[in-house]
């Protein structure tokens, strides 16, 4: 038997090729995922870097793939999604229920407010015809860029009543939050699992409850649109 060729060492090149096809791989998954930071991704590039690494041997520095990030379109991704909820919010301000209604947009989604005049009756969950107009016209803006959306329930500190079917504002507000998103999850085209309910009760008024005003004010819906294309920081702790 004859002995063997020695390696041409061209096998080399095909796995110098491999290793920069997985770096670039991994590049756009650190581009579509939205919890990663620029520090993470430093150091990720920083793994790279070092003497036994094929980032030298090719002359690709961190600053190259930094630059190639920045010369993407993101921002203009961005501009058009407040474009895109700017003019719902203008939609809302021109609205018959336009006063019942609030709607903020922020680095990181979309805040919508509903007073209880406009979903409840008093004591009651069971939504009203009014909202549920308002409500459909939310769920047809919710799509495959929204990440999570969040209802919370608010109460006034005034006690329930022996014959309400709550026994507390913890129970009432968490009763009006469901049923807003069992209503926005049926009408709305995402995942079920991306909707949550919460309730706060009486414990987070924005006002005073010391005047029938301020009780009206505090009794309310919040809806949290969390958007991708505003802010890809999704696991930071506060949103709004």
């Amino acid at each position: 038997m004859g002995k063997s060729k020695g390696s041409s060492g061209n096998w080399l090149m095909t796995y110098g090729d491999l290793m920069t096809l997985l770096l670039v791989f991994f590049v756009l998954l650190y581009t579509l995922t939205p919890s990663v930071n620029d520090a993470v991704f430093k150091q990720f590039i920083s793994y790279f870097q070092d003497d036994s690494g094929f980032f030298d041997a090719q002359n690709i520095k961190t600053e190259d793939f930094e630059a190639m990030m920045d010369s993407t379109n993101i921002e203009d991704l961005m501009e058009e999604r407040v474009e895109y909820w700017q003019a719902f919010a203008d939609i809302l301000e021109n609205h018959e229920f336009s006063e019942e209604v609030d709607i903020e947009i922020s680095s990181s989604g979309v805040k919508i407010t509903l007073n209880d005049s406009l979903t409840f009756k008093s004591g009651s969950s069971r939504l009203l015809p009014n909202a549920r107009i308002i409500l459909d016209e939310v769920a047809q803006k919710i799509d495959d860029k929204i990440w999570e959306v969040e209802v919370q329930g608010h109460t006034d500190n005034v006690p329930i009543k022996d014959t309400s079917e709550h026994k507390t504002n913890w129970h009432l507000g968490a009763a009006r939050s469901v049923s807003v998103v069992q209503f926005l999850q049926q009408n709305a085209d995402i995942e079920p699992n991306k909707f949550k309910a919460s309730s706060f009760g009486e414990f987070n008024p924005i006002v005073e409850n010391d005047t029938e005003d301020g009780r009206r004010r505090n009794r309310r819906v919040e809806i949290y649109l969390r958007d991708l294309m505003l802010n890809n920081a999704r696991n930071q702790d506060i949103w709004f």
